[in-house]
């Protein structure tokens, strides 16, 4: 008789989100799409801050078994607690009814019992955590553990690293859960027998995509679920801002298309302009987009950063997750067709902040309206200011002049094809063809900050510097597609 694949706390959220998602996970994980740079760089993020969580529990032991030696595991978690040294122990390994964990803490009490610990990589407690703290729960004291609180540890946003070693304990903050993880409780064991059926099963339950395949993360085979999908032409998603309650009542109603959308259900002004531009198939042009631009002052120069944001702080000064500049791209509209084009790049593993402050200062100079795409690069120069107060004059007199061109679209100018979108590469696509970034390696902002802190931590100088040389690209085509982007307005 085939013996039914086991649970696992990760498996158990699986089957929350997704029954379908849970049979997947265990029986065709090869359907599931490769994680990305980005989802490798948060997997390591959550190894890093585990690893100092663990440095909050003085004389605890760690169960080094891993994944692939369950049994070697469990005896080596009875023989620490048998032991009855260890102050914590680190990844134990714990089964009941077919459901089996590795917690990150358990520590003992001063006492008597342990005090469970999920340790999470962000600043905010979410529900979510605290399920995932309550299977565990169940786990634990159903093997016959005296379990008597629980609680999961994230990171403090408000601590602020002084330089030289953290300080631990500011770093984290414990959110005590036990109340609510204990009213999970009974749910939890219900929801088990339903799953462990639903891993019995030799067909994958028939489950339709829907909202739940995003929530509380982006499905890995969302893909492959819906690879037979007939999509809308321009379905109701595209229209920006749609509140779920508005999106559930056009689905009662059985419309998809936009175009299908009547003229009296309620939308914003944005909507409408939206549902207009598909049904005649036109662009349109809503706001004063010639007024917005007559704004622009020569020499016209356009700047786009790329930052990390380091979950344990690196730099005195930072708190977690606090964006640090490494890049900037500056292209600045000249005499000829091709803008003139300085960037700086920082390759070393010390703060970039300071180096990067001069150098952008001195790129920028004194005159002339600096085009961004968001607001962020408005943000990154007053984090900048703050940083470096003997150049905050400076950067703020930069952040005076900066104009931003996505209002500019999206309150003067909409066209079918930006497909509900504003970000740069929907509408570069339209206005400006042929000025994309499908020849690049990287391609948004997300993989440059991964492959910067993989570039960092990489021995090798020549994939090194490959890296850099992809970032530098990638910068440099965000500001030139601006530039370009600023050409197209100009005429519109």
């Amino acid at each position: 008789m085939t013996q039914v694949p086991r649970l696992s706390k990760s498996r158990y959220m699986s089957g929350d989100q997704c029954h379908l998602k849970l049979w997947h996970d265990t029986h065709a994980r090869e359907l599931a799409a490769e994680p990305d740079d980005t989802l490798k760089a948060i997997f390591a993020t959550g190894h890093e801050v585990g690893e100092m969580a663990c440095r909050r529990y003085p004389g605890g032991r760690l169960v080094a078994h891993d994944h692939r030696h369950t049994a070697d595991a469990l005896a080596e978690t009875r023989q620490l607690l048998e032991a009855g040294t260890a102050s914590a122990l680190f990844e134990p390994a714990f089964i009941h009814q077919g459901v089996l964990v590795r917690a990150d803490v358990l520590e003992r009490l001063p006492h008597s019992g342990w005090r469970l610990v999920e340790v999470k990589s962000t600043t905010r407690l979410k529900h979510l955590f605290v399920l995932d703290t309550a299977v565990q729960l169940w786990v634990l004291r159903g093997a016959g553990l005296d379990v008597r609180e629980a609680g999961v540890l994230t990171l403090n946003r408000h601590y602020v690293y002084e330089g030289a070693e953290h300080d631990i304990d500011a770093l984290f903050t414990l959110h005590p859960v036990t109340k609510e993880a204990n009213a999970l409780l009974d749910g939890i064991g219900t929801n088990v027998s339903a799953m462990l059926a639903i891993l019995a099963q030799r067909d994958a339950p028939a489950i339709e995509p829907g909202d739940h395949c995003f929530v509380p993360y982006e499905c890995p085979y969302h893909a492959h679920c819906t690879r037979d999908f007939v999509h809308p032409d321009h379905g109701v998603d595209e229209l920006p801002w749609l509140d779920g309650g508005r999106r559930s009542e056009l689905k009662a109603r059985g419309i998809e298309e936009i175009r299908d959308i009547p003229a009296d259900f309620p939308l914003t002004h944005l909507q409408r302009i939206v549902r207009t531009a598909v049904r005649e198939d036109r662009a349109i042009v809503h706001g004063d987009v010639q007024h917005e631009m007559a704004r622009v002052v020569p020499p016209v120069r356009y700047l786009d950063f790329e930052a990390f944001s380091p979950a344990i702080p690196r730099f005195a000064g930072t708190r977690p997750y606090d964006a640090i500049p490494f890049l900037f791209s500056v292209h600045t509209q000249g005499a000829g067709t091709q803008p003139d084009h300085v960037d700086y790049l920082h390759e070393g593993d010390s703060d970039p902040r300071p180096r990067l402050a001069d150098r952008l200062i001195e790129a920028l100079g004194h005159r002339g309206s600096i085009c961004t795409y968001s607001n962020y690069e408005r943000q990154v120069l007053r984090s900048l200011a703050a940083a470096l107060p003997d150049r905050a004059q400076q950067l703020r007199a930069i952040e005076a002049r900066l104009l931003d061109l996505l209002p500019v679209v999206r309150n003067g100018y909409y066209h079918p094809e930006f497909r509900g979108s504003f970000s740069i590469k929907n509408v570069l696509a339209v206005l400006v063809p042929g000025a994309g970034y499908d020849d690049l390696a990287i391609t948004d902002g997300q993989t440059a900050a991964a492959r910067y802190q993989m570039a960092l931590a990489n021995g090798d100088p020549q994939e090194r510097n490959w890296t850099f040389a992809d970032l530098r690209a990638y910068c440099a085509r965000d500001t030139l597609a601006l530039a370009r982007l600023h050409e197209a307005l100009a005429v519109i």
